[in-house]
């Protein structure tokens, strides 16, 4: 009895082991992306339903903000004002690439729209408030609130976003004209330059990049805040440039648009001849790529079902951005549901794409009766409850494991400054600012006399004065 009481045991424990999980198998069929990479899904439905940012936390997982039913879930907009939204944690559990389990941070949020790991805790936007919390075994604990009136007047579509930590220490937003730290515990808002309107980057040494609807790529010459030190002084130059003149796309098909009706707008074969939906710009600092595509900037057409490929030029007093093809693009799909909205540099060096996958895209105060007609036609509005996460890699691209970085020392997160990928030096400087431990200041120092690496050497220099409290930059 007692020997067949313990086989029992041993064969319910194995059986309760699983080593994998059902996963969802999405197909792409018909998306091209430029030789030399490969694309594939890390998450889909039904863990995902209408995805609109992300963020990784300190040990890589992937935190994602969701409008669900909220954004357009039909021509009229209908359940814009429920509280639909959520901020969910995918986890991949068999360590295969591919979520296959999700649990909910937060909930019953009405149209949440961005989010950011940062002072140990997580920053999240819910129009009108900007909310800090802490997390306590995955759970929301001692929320504040950051900012009243974060995003107060304007529709989904004009209110700020982004919340992107930048490396002098301050978080930065598109469609806003205010940037946010905490310092001793005490949140700060301060006035900056109005940038963009969905979506927000820095490249290596702090120069933001943003855009908005019409001009797919935007930019700072300078770094922030300097031309703006005089408040009585509004700049002309050097900031909220133009970096490009060239407004061209090349989807692979005709796709709905919403003024497809204005000459110009589409070709003679119905193709979207120049960008109206462009958002959401990344510097791609990852270092997994080619040389050539650092700090390359990728910006997404959610209209036209592709990612766009820009290669900057530095020069001695200007950013000058060039697309990086004619007549083709960085990432293109067939697929209709293909949208496009935000783009991440990921701990692994990869560049992740968030896929809204929503027929509509466009708010219902914009739509135009011929945009109505083709999506009724389209059937468009049926294609809701949907959401992908997709991984673009370098092809045979071999990614180092990912750190928690909550178990990494001082002297370890120092030596990460001079890491390769943009990710893991940015993460690493945001908890030694954080941490503020003394230790590790002797290896600050030398960094800074590194003449061989000038990306560590600036991260260092801001590191050094904040901890050694010098000066607050």
């Amino acid at each position: 009895m007692k020997s067949f009481f313990s086989l029992g045991a041993l064969l319910l424990l194995l059986t309760n082991c699983n080593t994998s999980y059902d996963e969802p198998r999405i197909s792409l069929e018909g998306y091209e992306v430029e030789s030399g990479f490969e694309i594939d899904v890390v998450a889909s439905e039904p863990f995902l339903k209408a995805p609109v940012a992300i963020d990784f936390d300190n040990q890589g997982r992937i935190w994602v903000v969701q409008m669900l039913k909220g954004y357009m879930n039909d021509m009229q907009g209908s359940d814009e004002t429920k509280p639909n939204g959520s901020i969910d944690i995918l986890e991949d559990l068999d360590n295969d690439g591919v979520v296959d389990h999700t649990k909910t941070f937060l909930d019953s949020l009405i149209m949440p729209r961005a989010l950011a790991h940062v002072y140990g805790g997580l920053l999240y936007s819910e129009p009108p408030f900007l909310y800090f919390t802490e997390i306590e075994d995955d759970k929301p604990v001692n929320r504040v609130v950051v900012d009243s009136i974060y995003a107060v007047e304007g529709n989904p579509e004009h209110q700020p976003n982004g919340l992107m930590m930048n490396i002098d220490n301050w978080i930065y937003n598109a469609k806003s004209n205010f940037r946010y730290r905490r310092e001793n515990g005490v949140w700060k808002k301060e006035a900056t330059t109005f940038r963009g309107q969905w979506g927000i980057s820095h490249d290596n040494f702090g120069r933001l990049y943003f855009n908005d609807n019409s001009r797919q790529l935007l930019g700072d010459h300078v770094l922030p805040n300097v031309l703006v030190r005089n408040k009585y002084f509004t700049p002309e130059f050097g900031v909220n440039r133009m970096l490009t003149d060239d407004q061209r796309v090349y989807p692979k098909h005709a796709t709905t648009v919403n003024r497809g009706y204005a000459k110009g707008v589409l070709n003679q074969d119905s193709i979207l001849v120049k960008a109206t939906a462009a958002c959401a710009p990344l510097v791609y600092r990852g270092g997994a790529f080619s040389s050539e595509y650092d700090e390359n900037v990728f910006v997404c057409i959610p209209e036209g079902n592709l990612i766009k490929r820009n290669i900057l030029t530095f020069t001695g007093d200007s950013t000058i951005a060039k697309q990086a093809y004619e007549n083709k693009e960085f990432l293109t799909s067939t697929d209709e549901g293909f949208r496009p909205v935000n783009l991440n540099n990921g701990p692994d060096g990869s560049m992740y794409v968030t896929d809204m996958h929503r027929g509509m895209i466009g708010h219902h105060a914009y739509l135009s009766p011929y945009l109505k007609k083709k999506v009724a036609v389209n059937k468009l509005d049926t294609l809701i409850n949907f959401g992908r996460i997709l991984r673009v890699r370098k092809l045979g691209q071999i990614n180092e494991p990912v750190r928690d970085f909550n178990k990494l020392t001082s002297m370890q997160l120092v030596a990460l400054l001079k890491d390769k990928n943009g990710w893991v030096r940015d993460r690493a400087q945001q908890l030694l600012v954080y941490k503020q431990k003394k230790n590790g200041i002797e290896e600050l120092k030398q960094l800074v006399f590194d003449t061989q690496d000038p990306i560590a050497i600036s991260i260092t220099c801001i590191i050094y004065i904040r901890r050694t409290q010098r000066i607050v930059l």
